[in-house]
């Protein structure tokens, strides 16, 4: 369990660090706004509501570790619920269908999107051969790894 408390100690930094690198850039962002495109009102809620989304999940999973590190049974809760086989199972299986879905929903949307606007066909291709680039260099990872 000591080897588990090191690690939430590691979690809390990194999330504290996210916490703190997000907010300065989005605050560095806002404050050099003037030198950036001006952009629709949209565009700013959007960056707004991403930012207080960002910074309440790392808030939340913050609580959670260190509510976690001041209690032996909380920790040894969060430990079994992190290590159990069947969250791991179900959390694989739920990826292996998404993906797909992924690829499917950004293949069919790239062509719709040919036929109206080129732009809009680039960056839809484009993120579909990220995800496929990813997809695949994580296979051939673990076919190695396992």
């Amino acid at each position: 369990m000591d080897k588990y408390k090191v690690q939430i100690k590691t979690r809390k930094n990194a999330l504290s660090i996210v916490a703190a690198a997000t907010l300065l850039i989005y605050v560095g962002l806002v404050f050099y706004r003037g030198g950036l495109p001006e952009l629709p009102s949209f565009i700013k809620g959007f960056h707004t509501g991403a930012f207080i989304g960002v910074e309440l999940c790392v808030v939340f999973f913050l609580a959670k570790y260190i509510k976690a590190s001041k209690n032996n049974a909380e920790l040894k809760k969060l430990y079994i619920e992190e290590n159990d086989e069947r969250n791991g199972l179900i959390l694989q299986s739920a990826s292996s269908l998404s993906i797909a879905m992924i690829l499917v929903g950004l293949a069919i949307a790239s062509v719709i999107a040919g036929f109206f606007n080129p732009l809009i066909f680039y960056t839809l291709l484009t993120a579909l051969l990220f995800v496929l680039i990813v997809f695949f260099a994580l296979w051939k990872y673990y076919t190695k790894k396992l």
